[in-house]
């Protein structure tokens, strides 16, 4: 079982670290090992090259063996003992990081955000984007230079009484437990300011998602009651907020915060396929995010 980092052979290196940072901190919680794996087009199957293919195809190994050892020398310093590196071929970076997510058992596999992200926030890149509708591992999303790198020492899962909820919960149980932190339970209650106040169309909408916090409220309620351990049942939170940055934002979130987010149901068995509404919550998270597949109960890829 490993911590699968997604790393790029870029030529101009030395960027946002966020992603290393990240699998440094779940590699000493889940006392595994780090597979720093960067994909590259296959060679052609034909033996003859030109000149120029095989200038190409040195320079290439050269800038991927470069990239990967400041990666490995990075991952030591941040505490990691074990830390290894994997050149994949593949016909693209998300196929390829599919393939070593399989032949690597990762248990997660980390991703950076794009450099057009917002300073402290995640948005997908391409890879990103491909990978968050097919993983067969949990995604672990550092956000745009983060700002606090610390290992993890809370859980919090986002709950909309759905099953996708539950599938997220009993993948976050499965982490806890390994990480030996706590759960907590949130509801994001995003609101839209009104235009007018005699707005009709604006009133029977807060109307209707009143009475949707307060049947979520009721399965929140329903899950500590139920709860079965190990460990203290979890705190529940609704929080409301003008859109989904103001709904995140109203969390008290703390160094060492993930979020937990579930795949839609509408997403392939085993398989990350982030909906709408994960996609909004995501990008306007501020802490580290797990988004863990359809079925999933945390255990490794490949196992």
């Amino acid at each position: 079982m490993t911590v699968l980092l997604g790393w790029e052979a870029a030529e101009l290196g030395g960027g946002d670290d966020a992603a290393l940072q990240l699998a440094a901190q779940l590699a000493r919680v889940e006392d595994a090992p780090v597979v720093v794996a960067t994909v590259v087009p296959p060679d052609p199957v034909s033996a003859i090259a030109s000149r120029v293919d095989r200038e190409y195809r040195q320079w290439r190994a050269a800038l991927t063996h470069t990239r990967q050892s400041e990666a490995v020398t990075a991952l030591q310093a941040a505490g990691v003992h074990d830390a290894r590196t994997a050149v994949v071929p593949g016909s693209s970076v998300p196929s390829g990081l599919v393939e070593a997510a399989h032949r690597y058992k990762a248990r997660v596999l980390v991703l950076g955000a794009a450099v057009g992200a917002p300073v402290g926030r995640f948005s997908p890149g391409s890879v990103a984007e491909r990978l968050l509708h097919s993983s067969p591992a949990p995604l672990a999303l550092a956000p745009r230079e983060w700002p606090e790198p610390t290992r993890p020492t809370r859980l919090t899962c986002a709950w909309a009484g759905t099953a996708r909820s539950r599938e997220a919960l009993a993948a976050a149980r499965e982490f806890a437990g390994r990480w030996g932190v706590p759960i907590r339970l949130v509801t994001f209650v995003p609101e839209r300011a009104a235009m007018l106040p005699s707005e009709t169309g604006l009133r029977i909408e807060q109307l209707v998602s009143e009475e949707w916090a307060t049947q979520v409220q009721g399965s929140l309620d329903d899950v500590v009651a139920g709860w079965p351990g190990p460990g203290p049942a979890p705190e529940t939170l609704l929080a409301r907020g003008a859109g989904w940055l103001g709904a995140v934002a109203a969390v008290p979130w703390a160094p060492g915060d993930v979020l937990v987010v579930g795949s839609s149901r509408l997403g392939p068995l085993a398989r990350v396929f982030v909906g709408s509404t994960a996609t909004k919550i995501l990008r306007a998270a501020t802490v580290p995010v797990l988004v863990v597949p359809r079925g999933s109960s945390g255990t490794p890829t490949g196992s």
